[in-house]
């Protein structure tokens, strides 16, 4: 899982971070991470503890998303791929959906407000 993750961060966040610049791509990827965390904490269950980056790396996936068209990455090729990690979280049980969920939501809010700033 670690390392899909550390690969998942590496595709998804270079075409991020060669679009809006280091300091903006940080900023995706600690509101993505941050809204994933939250959103795990407030409906998971008190006993349900959760950790990881994957929330970050939804929130790449909503970055790319958005901006894919002007990367060369086709969005509804993302959506497919957003599409699939739900249907295996759910079918196969113990992740975080949430936590993803948050992190897409995350990332994708940061990137609309960063994006029409640019």
């Amino acid at each position: 899982h670690l390392g899909f993750n550390l690969y998942a961060l590496h595709v998804l966040g270079t075409p991020v971070e060669s679009f809006f610049g280091k300091p903006k791509y940080i900023l995706i990827l600690l509101v993505s991470l941050l809204s994933g965390s939250l959103l795990s904490v407030y409906f998971n269950p008190a006993y349900i503890y959760s950790i990881g980056a994957s929330g970050m790396i939804f929130g790449l996936f909503g970055a790319l998303a958005l901006i894919g068209n002007r990367v060369g990455i086709e969005w509804r090729s993302i959506l497919v791929i957003v599409g699939i990690n739900f249907v295996f979280g759910f079918v196969l049980g113990g992740v975080d959906w949430r936590g993803h969920l948050g992190g897409l939501i995350g990332g994708t809010v940061i990137t609309l407000l960063l994006n029409r700033a640019k």
